[in-house]
């Protein structure tokens, strides 16, 4: 078991491709196709270059690549070459085939030999194989898209695969072997099969894969009429039926010729839809005992070679494309006919057995299975596909050719190996188009939801924006009434600094009452004193005045008796005289001093009850004093409170301050999610309004 990176025969042009899956629909290998992007690859070591994804993509997406360039460009550089010619040529140019030996010879080809010669060779090396080696079953290889298709897929059909070259092999050796005159040179095949290049690349033979259809695109780009150049016969001999060998039964026709009867035993089939299936089932029954075919007339394509790849016919009617090959048949079939009596082809084969040599054609195989790397998926792997794909029970599991591989599993498969995707089933579509009209109604309840919240919103932008306006001026607010505030708390702690002051000047306002009421009781009881001592001194002036009055008298008594003695009185009548004028003087001074103590004492009586008034009232102010102090103390209390908490307050203010900063700018960020809000719900109105639309 081995791999190989295989020549990319096939080019996709990604412009045109439209991802319609018609190519992994038409491809028989199905996986060498990859769909998991948005256009189709092609994974080329795993593709058996049968070209049929060109004959079904209808986008022209996908074209053949071959050596026509690279020939073109030799040729015209002096490289020595010469062509080998495969008989669809004859179908390919209707009646002008040999033109196009005459073309080729006017740009430089040396010569060119037919491959329908090479086919008779061909037939002879399977007759002398299945009649040495007697195998169970051969099978045919004239296509390399059916070789490769073994080699990478069921190597376990290589051993049956006939040993032999392909009648372009087998031209190329004859010209190697018999046609030393061309030794060195280069050979250019006219081919109408894209997967010749891989025969080529595995054997060494054949330098140039030229397709006809490339050659016919070059003739019309340069304006190249085929017919104005004359025919060219090809060299060596003639073929006789092995030139029907690009038909369908062309191998089975002239192996007929051969051995009479064989065609009993030989099983034709063609067509990409047909041979590939039953390779599958032949290599399931190689371990049974049921009798195969001897003979297996295979080719890769429905109308055979006439309508492959490289000719872009496979869309014309086989009866066209049929007719010039059965034309040149006959032609070629009358030219050998013997004389009658004669063993029949008795002397064509003899020129045949000059052309063919034992081992000469003889054809190896290469196991290429490693290129498959294909994974397959285990049951719970295959269940766990099916659930990605909506496919929760067998009646899920729809077998439709929607994806291209024609049944749930090979799809899941495709997808196992990331080849594939579930956008390309059709039940996961149906699945998804489903809810999606479960979801249109849900769109529709939510278009007018949304209207409504729109409308809402809009009304909510319109608040947002009020309420912002409003929460700027509340930040003007708030921070002059943190300004105001500030000043309030410093003047109360000024106040209260203040009021600490007068509460001590208060407790010595207390303490001066206290003072001034105990020094008035002290005045009011002098005073009282006073007024008792003065009443003992109106007593004593009463005494006083008494004794004035007597001493008055006592004088008036001495002058008399003065004025009695006479002469000898005159002296003591002076003395009484004196001491009468005493008296008067001390009564009247008695009565002056009555009279003021009276003043004093009237005074001292209305000093004595406004002093008593007065205590009374000290007494008052100093009781409300008091009251005051204590109510000036409570207040100070109370400042000093509130002197304390004015840190408090201002913390508060400047949190305030910060937290409506913060509120100001988160309504600002508000605000502009609002709008975004608003926006976003117009684009989901519109985008849902398209949605429903576009359903």
């Amino acid at each position: 078991m081995g791999n190989a990176a295989l020549t990319p025969v096939i080019h996709i042009d990604e412009e045109k491709c439209i991802n319609c899956y018609a190519c992994i629909t038409g491809c028989p290998v199905k996986y060498c196709m990859d769909g998991s992007g948005t256009k189709l690859q092609i994974n080329h070591n795993l593709c058996i270059g049968c070209g049929h994804c060109i004959a079904v993509c209808t986008h022209k997406a996908r074209s053949l690549i071959d050596d026509t360039p690279r020939f073109l460009k030799d040729l015209k550089q002096g490289e020595k070459m010469i062509a080998v010619v495969a008989p669809a040529i004859a179908s390919f140019f209707p009646g002008a085939f040999l033109n196009l030996n005459g073309w080729l010879k006017s740009i430089g080809v040396e010569a060119a030999f037919d491959v329908s010669f090479g086919a008779e060779l061909t037939v002879i090396s399977y007759l002398d194989y299945i009649n040495s080696k007697n195998p169970r079953t051969v099978i045919a290889q004239p296509c390399p898209a059916i070789v490769s298709f073994i080699q990478i897929y069921y190597p376990k059909l290589l051993p049956f695969l006939a040993p032999a070259d392909s009648p372009m092999l087998h031209t190329i050796r004859m010209v190697h072997e018999y046609y030393p005159q061309y030794k060195g040179y280069k050979v250019a095949v006219i081919s109408p099969c894209i997967a010749k290049r891989r025969e080529f690349d595995e054997t060494g033979l054949g330098d140039y894969n030229v397709t006809m259809l490339a050659l016919r695109q070059h003739c019309e780009t340069q304006h190249i009429d085929i017919t104005s150049f004359p025919e060219v016969e090809y060299i060596g001999p003639h073929a006789e039926r092995a030139v029907g060998f690009s038909s369908p039964g062309g191998l089975m026709d002239t192996a007929e010729r051969f051995v009479p009867g064989i065609r009993r035993k030989t099983n034709k089939i063609e067509g990409v839809h047909a041979i590939y299936p039953y390779l599958e089932e032949m290599s399931g029954l190689l371990d049974t005992d049921v009798e195969l075919s001897l003979l297996v007339d295979c080719l890769n394509c429905e109308k055979g070679c006439n309508g492959g790849p490289g000719t872009g016919h496979n869309e014309k009617p086989s009866v066209v494309l049929e007719n010039p090959i059965r034309k040149r048949r006959a032609k070629l079939e009358a030219y050998h006919r013997p004389t009658k009596g004669e063993w029949v082809y008795t002397k064509y084969h003899k020129v045949l057995d000059k052309f063919w040599k034992k081992d000469l054609y003889n054809r190896d195989y290469r196991d290429l299975s490693g290129n498959n790397t294909l994974k397959y998926p285990n049951e719970n792997e295959l269940n766990e596909i099916y659930r990605s794909l909506k496919k929760m029970s067998a009646a899920d599991l729809y077998n439709c050719t929607a994806c291209g591989y024609g049944n749930c599993k090979t799809m899941a498969t495709a997808i196992h190996n990331k080849l594939n995707k579930p956008e390309n089933c059709a039940h996961y579509t149906l699945a998804l188009l489903k809810e999606e009209m479960a979801v249109e109604e849900l769109n529709r309840q939510l278009m007018a939801h949304i209207g409504v919240a729109s409308g809402l919103i809009e009304k909510i932008n319109t608040m947002v924006h009020e309420f912002n306006a409003s929460i700027g001026l509340q930040a003007v607010a708030v921070e002059e009434s943190s300004k105001k505030t500030e000043r309030m708390v410093g003047s109360l702690k000024a106040t209260s600094d203040i009021s600490r002051k007068e509460r001590e000047s208060i407790q010595e306002l207390i303490g001066n009452a206290a003072h001034s009421q105990e020094s008035m009781r002290v005045t009011i009881q002098s005073v009282q004193g006073i007024s008792q001592s003065v009443d003992g001194i109106a007593s004593a002036i009463q005494i006083i005045s008494g004794i004035a009055a007597n001493t008055n008298l006592l004088s008036m008594n001495a002058a008399i008796e003065a004025a009695h003695a006479g002469d000898a009185g005159k002296g003591f009548a002076v003395v009484a005289d004196e001491i009468r004028r005493l008296s008067e003087s001390t009564r009247e001074n008695s009565r002056n001093i009555s009279r003021t103590l009276k003043s004093i004492i009237d005074g001292i009586a209305i000093t004595s009850k406004q002093s008593g008034d007065t205590d009374s009232r000290i007494t008052e102010m100093s009781k409300e004093i008091n009251g005051f102090a204590q109510t000036i103390t409570h207040l100070i209390n109370t400042f000093n409170e509130l002197s304390a908490e004015s840190s408090e307050i201002t913390s508060s203010l400047d949190s305030l301050k910060e937290q409506s900063s913060k509120v100001k700018n988160g309504y600002a960020e508000m605000l502009t999610l609002t709008d975004k809000l608003l926006d976003t719900m117009i684009d989901l109105t519109s985008l849902t309004k398209a949605k429903t639309a576009a359903h």
